[in-house]
């Protein structure tokens, strides 16, 4: 019996057919009883644990994603047989469900999970091309049957039953506001329920395509989303010049941040910003996704900043962050050299937001990999997704409190994790 399941989960792919002749192979003849079950002998059991892990992989036409589900987290992945899912995509998860997105398509696919051989299969779809939805289209789940897929430059945010995989409404509100500048990127990417019911959606955007422009006006910007109302407010704070995509989210207290994007070191270097927002700030955010006005941290007031590299994560009001000072980087003279910085080796600190000390960061230290972001908590654990560029190597990391992060799988696709879930 311990032998036919040790083959299961190896061979999980295989058919039932497969796991028959096995079965008859080394056990002789299989008798039924009158209920069709085979003394116990050949009962297929349930996995014990479902681990959804996703994950990207580059190659010559672009990143392409991939997922797929373990009994336990694998250490290393095995693209061989998981899910394929597209080059513009996304994975969502809530509760034992799984759900993906392909942007070129602009559909949903709703895919189940056999829990004795964790293969997937398809069980609906769900089409959002009609409405207008396409290419980035951060999600939100409410419940079982109610979540919300946004597209702000066209002024819509669509919601969904993901039980029924059908459109409940389709809400039109205002679109993002005109800054009156062109961007590279300008639009949400990751959004949040807040407590009270009502979604909140950081936008970015980084400096203008050309010095010649600035935004108007400028600042730190919320969405925030009521969907019993069908309406959207959009927030801003001067106090920040723009932010990142995405929120930090402190795990002990569960308070979310706002931080700066990499693109905001380049403010600075090449616009005139007497009497604007700081490039390099951090700022809390309410529970109902206003902006605190009484929280703002200037990290160049305790770090000599001169390129903001990655923003890790927030833990226990302690943000850890990369960045170079001005004796590793000096900005090139013309604006459209000003991405030379990604080939320098950067410096990881610990910044206390409270009493502003600033202390180094060992917890890539013994992992293997040099880099990472936030990706979620799973039964209080928090994860993350690390990368090495000189192995080419993507990790799935785990946290053990502030400075010290262990890798737990690693995928060989020169590329990261995207997501990850217990299923059950």
């Amino acid at each position: 019996m311990k032998f036919l399941k040790r083959i299961q989960r190896i061979k999980k792919r295989q058919v039932w057919g497969t796991l028959l002749l096995i079965s008859t192979m080394a056990f002789g003849t299989i008798s039924c009883d009158d209920d069709g079950s085979e003394d116990g002998v050949m009962s297929v059991e349930e996995a014990e644990a479902g681990w959804l892990i996703g994950y990207r992989t580059r190659t010559p036409q672009g990143l392409v994603w991939y997922m797929e589900v373990n009994e336990e987290l694998p250490a290393e992945t095995d693209q061989a047989s998981a899910v394929e899912i597209g080059f513009n995509g996304n994975i969502f998860t809530f509760g034992s469900g799984v759900w993906t997105w392909n942007g070129d398509a602009a559909t949903i696919t709703k895919w189940e999970v056999d829990r004795t051989t964790l293969e997937f299969s398809v069980s609906g779809l769900l089409s959002l091309a009609s409405a207008g939805i396409a290419g980035n289209a951060p999600n939100v789940f409410f419940s079982e049957t109610q979540a919300f897929v946004s597209f702000l430059s066209e002024g819509l945010v669509v919601e969904w039953n993901p039980s029924t995989m059908e459109i409940i409404t389709v809400h039109e509100v205002d679109p993002l506001p005109d800054l009156g500048a062109s961007f590279g990127f300008y639009t949400e990417q990751v959004i949040y329920a807040t407590s009270d019911g009502k979604i909140m959606m950081p936008i970015v955007f980084p400096p203008p395509n050309s010095t010649t422009e600035f935004p108007n006006p400028p600042g730190a910007m919320m969405a925030v989303f009521d969907p019993v109302a069908s309406s959207i407010v959009y927030n801003r704070d001067n106090r920040m010049i723009a932010n990142h995509s995405a929120l930090l989210q402190d795990p002990v207290d569960g308070a979310f941040y706002m931080v700066p994007n990499f693109a905001n070191s380049y403010w600075e270097p090449y616009f005139d910003l007497t009497g604007q927002g700081v490039p390099y700030g951090v700022l809390r955010i309410n529970a109902d996704g206003s902006f605190d006005p009484d929280f703002l941290v200037d990290l160049t007031d305790l770090v000599d900043i001169t390129f903001l590299r990655s923003q890790f994560f927030i833990y226990d009001q302690n943000f850890v962050l990369s960045y170079l000072d001005e004796a590793d980087y000096q900005h090139p003279d013309a604006y459209s050299d000003r991405f030379a910085s990604f080939g320098q080796t950067p410096e990881l600190i610990i910044v206390d937001l409270v009493n502003g000390n600033v202390t180094d960061f060992a917890g890539f230290n013994g992992s293997g990999f040099e880099q990472g972001f936030f990706l979620g908590s799973v039964e209080g654990e928090n994860y993350f997704s690390g990368f090495n560029s000189a192995t080419e190597q993507g990790g799935l990391l785990i946290q053990d409190g502030i400075n010290a992060l262990t890798t737990v799988t690693v995928h060989n696709g020169n590329n990261d994790f995207q997501a990850i879930d217990k299923l059950w």
